[in-house]
């Protein structure tokens, strides 16, 4: 995340490419001011009307309603927190906190975490299971 302190304002007109852009990633896109256009094999539906409603288009090979998790079963943890989070510095703190932890340190946390995206309890919750 320093990243977007370091070069925000220094850098402008990028193109992305990634493989995939969920709500988490194309928030992370327009607040960090560098990107013009985003190239994608996939794109998530939250993410792709963020960014238009910011003006930046985006051209993806597959739109999906949700990022999902690699098997399948669950929402991706960074798009939960995209969609759960309208502010722009509580979204950062959490998706900071989300990639800064160890994800097998909180698989039984009975919800005391705070909510991470990996707990069990935090996931049933929110029907994400």
């Amino acid at each position: 995340m320093e990243w977007l302190e370091i070069y925000r304002g220094k850098y402008q007109g990028c193109l992305l490419h990634d493989k995939v852009v969920g709500l988490a990633a194309a928030k992370l896109i327009v607040y960090s001011g560098l990107i013009s256009e985003v190239l994608t094999g996939v794109t998530s539906a939250p993410a792709k009307y963020f960014l238009l409603d910011h003006g930046i288009p985006i051209n993806a090979d597959l739109l999906v309603d949700n990022i999902m998790t690699r098997d399948g079963t669950a929402i991706c943890p960074g798009e939960v927190i995209a969609l759960e989070t309208e502010d722009r510095d509580e979204f950062l703190a959490r998706i900071c906190r989300m990639v800064k932890v160890n994800i097998d340190d909180f698989e039984n946390c009975r919800g005391q975490c705070g909510y991470t995206p990996w707990c069990r309890e935090c996931r049933e919750s929110r029907g994400l299971t």
